[in-house]
């Protein structure tokens, strides 16, 4: 096929998606069923709809984009970042960020691991395997990948699913479960690297391992820096502070030219994206128009990322990977819920609103990232992490998505007589 020709189908293609997205959204609204999970079946069913049985884009492709879209997303979280609304719960998010990340991918590897190990003797749970038959026991690194796939959790999806219902949640709490999604990415992110590193067999030495993703963190964030710092410059002038002004592509040019120089140094682009964008987001010189205006590029961005993972995955890959991806999310579940309890020890926080953001942990863009980045990475169970990530996600949105809802009424008369008590002892 010409370059050329293939040039427009990806236009025709992208661009009747990204509008059908839209469009689905609208009506995930009002048949009370996440957005997310109308976009990701779409994307599946698409090329069976269209007769061709073959995915429209390769692994290497839709890893690139992924890349891509995962910096945006990062720089939008950093961008939407208020210090001043979260300076209460800006502790108790960053513990639940950085240990509780830790402690959730921990607690999920060792279960996965250990259950793996014992299933060799006892067959008593599913096994990962590929339509072909083709079985994966889960060692070390492959337990490492997805629990640190699964340790970080996506603020849009679970905001989106608590914005009609949001006036039946504590402001502190809303906070909270936002400003944890917003540190946790970069954290899975490393993680699920460090598992990659060690499943190709590239791990010999764990100090220079330390060395290493020190100097990561470091060169990110200092570029990440620089970046804002620059930016800051150049959109503190009032011509930019106007609407329409061009600011949304300032933002976007120094994000692209900064993950790029962070990369090419040494550093993490991710973790540069997102220092970069709470630097400018919180910079007393920027005015809220430039975050309303960028909205519309992070939104794409998710969708195309979402899109990516559905023209890749075809339901026939997901079949098979069905019951260990429901073992998986119950395993994720548990150790999110031992993870709250312990990060949030000695918290403001009661013991329904503990449970509560341990359940409203929905996965989104980034477990989809990272297992497009283990499709191209060239490790043997690299092509599975796709369908089975989007299995996890599935059944979080689905089970997630419909009991959140209820769990909010239940928070809410949980919560209602400490509230009384206290107005009592108020009034006294």
């Amino acid at each position: 096929m010409p370059m050329e020709h293939t040039t427009y189908v990806y236009m025709l293609l992208f661009g009747g998606l990204l509008l059908l997205s839209r469009l689905l959204e609208n009506i995930s609204e009002k048949i009370k069923l996440p957005g997310m999970l109308l976009i990701l079946i779409m994307g599946m069913l698409l090329p069976d709809f269209l007769g061709n049985h073959q995915s429209y884009l390769s692994e290497e492709q839709a890893e690139s984009i992924a890349s891509l879209g995962l910096a945006i997303i990062l720089f939008y979280g950093g961008l939407t970042t208020r210090w001043t609304s979260m300076r209460r719960v800006i502790w108790s998010g960053l513990r639940m960020a950085t240990l509780g990340c830790l402690i959730t991918a921990g607690a999920a590897t060792a279960l996965i691991y250990g259950l793996s190990r014992l299933n060799l003797d006892y067959n008593f749970i599913p096994v990962l395997s590929n339509s072909a038959g083709t079985q994966f026991p889960a060692d070390l690194p492959l337990a490492l990948f997805v629990g640190a796939m699964l340790c970080s959790t996506d603020a849009t999806a679970v905001l989106a699913l608590l914005r009609p219902i949001a006036s039946k949640i504590p402001g502190p709490l809303l906070n909270l479960i936002e400003c944890e999604s917003g540190f946790n990415d970069p954290v899975a992110v490393i993680l699920a690297g460090v598992a990659l590193a060690l499943a190709k067999g590239q791990l010999e030495d764990p100090l220079l391992l330390l060395r290493d993703v020190g100097l990561e963190f470091a060169v990110g964030a200092a570029v990440g820096w620089a970046g804002a710092y620059l930016g800051t410059y150049i959109l503190g002038r009032d011509h930019y502070l106007k609407p329409n002004a061009g600011s949304e592509v300032i933002c976007l040019s120094l994000l692209m030219l900064s993950c790029a120089t962070a990369f090419l140094f040494g550093g993490s682009p991710l973790l540069c994206a997102y220092v970069m964008g709470c630097v400018i987001g919180n910079s007393s010189k920027i005015d809220c128009i430039i975050v309303s205006e960028f909205t519309i590029i992070n939104r794409a961005s998710e969708l195309i990322l979402l899109i990516c993972l559905g023209l890749v995955v075809f339901p026939q890959d997901i079949w098979p990977l069905k019951w260990y991806a429901f073992v998986v999310f119950l395993i994720t579940m548990v150790s999110r819920l031992l993870m709250t309890f312990i990060t949030l020890y000695r918290s403001p926080f009661q013991a329904p609103e503990k449970t509560f953001s341990a359940f409203a942990g929905l996965r989104g863009a980034v477990p989809i990232a990272i297992a497009l980045q283990a499709a191209a990475s060239g490790v043997a169970w690299g092509p599975l992490m796709p369908a089975f990530a989007l299995a996890v996600v599935l059944y979080g949105l689905i089970l997630q998505g419909y009991f959140l809802p209820a769990a909010t009424d239940l928070l809410a008369n949980a919560l209602k007589p400490q509230a009384d008590l206290a107005m009592n002892k108020a009034s006294n």
